[in-house]
């Protein structure tokens, strides 16, 4: 990954606040009531806008003010933390529980200066990609007590560090796993023995465990089958795949691998489908240089295979 693509995805999971919590399936009167209970840390909650608006009273126009309730937005890593404490509230984890688990998934980090230590990895780092002006701006920015403890100390923690790797395909998380009587949690990576990943310390309690992957799945294909044109994250094939279902809008699209390496995947066009497509493109990363191969069989319908060098 670039340095110009590792800034828009980091910006992506960041800073852009994309996420409505309708997209997630939640309502905003919940998102609010948990931001006020401590389970969203960093989450603002629904403002009120004022506005001036022309009402007629008895034949006369009179300027008056009224209020409009804005969106509430989150960004990336926040919208999959908002579905995390969903899922865990519905298997019955109480609220006063959660905001005690949030207090150490994205308070803690910043008290401990977790930014503080990303920042002078990158810093120090010859493989990481940057240029010196990029590192120079970092090491300015490290020294930036202000902007490291209200900004950089609040979005980056390991559990948004968890969330990038899986939208680089760098490393994708399975599980958050959770023991409700200790407080303890741990983000299982990249396989699916889930046993021999957990510590002893882990199987001593009963533990609550959430799949990730469906989480990441909405989140990522709220982003990929959004109104944006380019999404530089992707590689060229995964663009031009994004494209033929976005904007083609086909009723079906098979995709398949030429060396049958991977198990192909028929693409429609319901809802749950675009989240399927989603997960395929997390899990199976499509290496830059490989070919599409394009059959269309119909306007509705489009066979791509994919040919890896």
């Amino acid at each position: 990954m670039t340095e110009k693509e590792s800034i828009i995805l980091g910006s992506f999971i960041y800073d852009s606040l994309d996420f409505k919590p309708t997209q997630l399936d939640i309502s905003s009167r919940r998102i609010n009531y948990w931001i006020t209970k401590g389970t969203l840390p960093f989450v603002e909650l629904q403002q009120l806008k004022k506005e001036k608006v022309l009402q007629n009273d008895s034949s006369e126009l009179k300027e008056v003010t009224s209020e409009k309730a804005l969106w509430i937005r989150m960004n990336a890593a926040q919208a999959v933390w908002a579905c995390v404490v969903k899922e865990l509230l519905e298997l019955g984890v109480p609220i006063k529980k959660l905001a005690l688990l949030a207090e150490t998934v994205w308070n803690k980090p910043r008290l401990d200066k977790y930014a503080d230590k990303v920042f002078e990895v990158h810093i120090k780092s010859s493989k990481s990609g940057l240029t010196e002006k990029t590192k120079q701006l970092l090491s300015a920015q490290l020294k930036d007590e202000i902007l490291m403890e209200h900004y950089f100390r609040t979005i980056i923690n390991p559990f948004t560090d968890s969330i990038k790797s899986a939208l680089t395909r760098e490393g994708l998380p399975y599980f958050f796993v959770y023991v409700p009587k200790t407080g303890e949690h741990q983000i299982v990576m990249n396989d699916n023995n889930l046993v021999l990943n957990l510590s002893g310390r882990f199987l001593e309690s009963p533990l609550v465990c959430i799949p990730l992957l469906p989480i990441l799945s909405k989140v990522a294909m709220i982003d990929y089958f959004g109104p944006k044109q380019d999404l530089a994250y992707l590689t060229d094939i995964e663009k031009q795949v994004r494209e033929i279902v976005t904007f083609k809008r086909p009723k079906v699209v098979e995709i398949a691998y030429g060396d049958n390496s991977i198990s192909p995947i028929t693409v429609r066009e319901q809802h749950k489908s675009r989240e399927e497509l989603a997960q395929y493109i997390l899990k199976n990363k499509i290496a830059k240089g490989s070919k599409l191969l394009i059959d269309i069989r119909s306007k509705d319908h489009y066979k791509l295979t994919l040919i890896q060098k």
